[in-house]
């Protein structure tokens, strides 16, 4: 065994480890970002059902489609913004 890069090698274990740690905590905080964003969405979902907030069905259905920036995106969401404008017509 060469007395040269020993450390090398234990340093180079313990930035990997560290890089492993780092990538744990940042899934850990994506998984929480994403139920926030699920957890609001079905908030908001109940509100635009039960239209309990004035003016929210025809703001989402006025705006939805704008907000969207991936065309996948605007046709999934298509039917429930017209669904939304035909419930409250102008």
């Amino acid at each position: 065994m060469s007395l040269l890069g020993g450390n090398d090698l234990k340093e180079q274990q313990k930035i990997n480890e560290l890089e492993l740690k780092i990538n744990r905590e940042k899934q850990k905080l994506d998984k929480k970002l994403t139920r926030q964003k699920i957890l609001l969405g079905a908030f908001l979902v109940d509100a635009l059902e039960k239209d309990s907030v004035d003016g929210l069905r025809e703001y989402t259905a006025d705006n939805l489609l704008d907000f969207l920036t991936r065309q996948i995106d605007k046709d999934l969401m298509k039917d429930l913004v017209k669904s939304l404008g035909d419930a409250n017509p102008k």
